[in-house]
């Protein structure tokens, strides 16, 4: 009765939908052994937000070129 588009979306459906289950398990599970991430954590830390920054820099990488490590 479904055509091949209609067993397509089906399909989908039900992927996301057992995907979105086991996501919930999972979160629920950590939460309850202890092991959610702190605010801290899940938050971005400086260094993360200034390598983003460093990436849209052209002139960036001229800057340092002298420096070594980081």
């Amino acid at each position: 009765m479904l055509g091949f588009l209609g067993k397509l979306f089906v399909v989908f459906l039900g992927a996301f939908t057992t995907f979105g289950c086991l996501g919930l398990w999972q979160s629920k599970r950590e939460a309850k052994n202890g092991r959610a991430p702190s605010e801290e954590e899940a938050a971005l830390s400086q260094k993360t937000v200034d390598n983003v920054l460093n990436l849209n820099d052209r002139f960036n990488r001229a800057r340092y070129m002298d420096e070594d490590g980081n």
